[in-house]
């Protein structure tokens, strides 16, 4: 079982850009629905009567200031994934891969549970507002995610080793073109989804 996950994860290092990128998408796509239906079926109380909430009570201070709030929470969940694995990785894991798993975890279970600060009356709109803007924000995750796992500075074999196997710096770090096409992506994801959500915020009622 250890030996075939460590074979999935070499696999997954050797792929390239947009392969990797493929599979990591996929992953947390599916560690999240399956939190969800796990939420769902665990709390299904949650959807039952719900009291509508006007989207605009949880915009943070006008327009302006919503769009940059979002910008600047989702931007600091993409750097603890970017960062986690530029800085270390620990055989096949790197911190910034289990940043993502949590973040599949917490945003299924948050949304399979009903516990947005302002919640959906029924489960067709919690999915429609995820396709036009969750989709997107985790995609750029994901991709984050995929882009940076082989560019490690600190490799060692393993959480317990007493020497790092390859060491590397800042400046020794190279980009192919398909890697900048998938860098300029995350940022279109990431800020067209706070845009799109900025909107859904400050502008219903």
């Amino acid at each position: 079982m250890a030996q075939s996950l460590k074979q999935s994860f070499d696999r997954l290092y050797q792929m390239d850009a947009m392969q990797r990128t493929l599979v990591v998408w996929l992953a947390f796509q599916l560690i999240l629905w399956l939190t969800f239906g796990i939420g769902y079926l665990l709390n299904q109380d949650a959807w039952i009567d719900v009291p509508a909430v006007p989207p605009s009570s949880a915009a943070e201070g006008g327009w302006l200031g919503t769009l940059l709030y979002i910008v600047i929470s989702n931007s600091i969940v993409l750097a603890l994934i970017v960062g986690g694995n530029l800085f270390v990785r620990f055989g096949p894991v790197t911190p910034g891969m289990l940043v993502l798993l949590v973040q599949a975890v917490s945003i299924g279970w948050l949304a399979g549970t009903n516990g947005f600060e302002v919640p959906f009356t029924s489960v067709a709109l919690a999915n429609a507002q995820f396709l036009r803007v969750g989709l997107w924000e985790t995609t750029a995750y994901a991709v984050g995610c995929a882009l940076t796992l082989p560019k490690s500075l600190l490799i060692a074999d393993g959480l317990f080793a007493r020497e790092w196997t390859e060491q590397r710096k800042l400046k020794d770090l190279r980009f192919s073109s398909s890697e900048k096409g998938l860098a300029l992506v995350i940022a279109l994801t990431l800020i067209g989804a706070a845009l799109v959500e900025t909107i859904y915020l400050t502008c219903s009622t």
